[in-house]
């Protein structure tokens, strides 16, 4: 083989090798979009003085993130709506401050559909979604 043909192969088989890692990159960057994870997202707020953005849980919920931190929240806990993701809407505790174990900054639920998809983190502004949803025992609005 002559010595121009043997380059001309190499940089073939070169743009080839690059072509197959942006492939696998672009691969990766789509499963990590879709995973599910932690997600930085910016929260619109809204009027929390109005009246009809207030619910109460009529019994206790649980549910699980990922990490399998638990998410308790208390039966009878008042919840305001203070904003909204593309994800669902907001709700701040009304009685006492809501955390995550092993964390100090407020924790807020995120509900769509009177279900509970995740838990939103002002401080950092981080959504974080439950392994699964979990139905919202609302007993009443006020």
């Amino acid at each position: 083989m002559a010595p121009g043909s043997v380059c001309w192969v190499e940089r073939r088989y070169a743009r080839a090798g690059r072509a197959l890692l942006l492939a696998c990159a672009c691969a990766l960057a789509l499963v990590a979009c879709g995973s599910g994870g932690v997600q930085k997202v910016g929260m619109v707020r809204v009027d929390a003085t109005d009246g009809t953005n207030v619910v109460r849980l009529s019994r206790a919920v649980s549910a699980a993130l990922p990490d399998k931190t638990a998410v308790e929240l208390p039966a009878s806990s008042r919840w305001l709506r203070v904003g909204a993701l593309p994800q669902g809407d907001v709700y701040r505790s009304a009685d006492a401050p809501f955390t995550l174990p092993g964390r100090r900054d407020e924790a807020c639920m995120v509900v769509s559909s009177g279900k509970l998809l995740g838990v939103y983190l002002p401080g950092d502004s981080l959504f974080m979604p439950l392994s699964r949803p979990v139905a919202l025992p609302v007993s009443m609005r006020q």
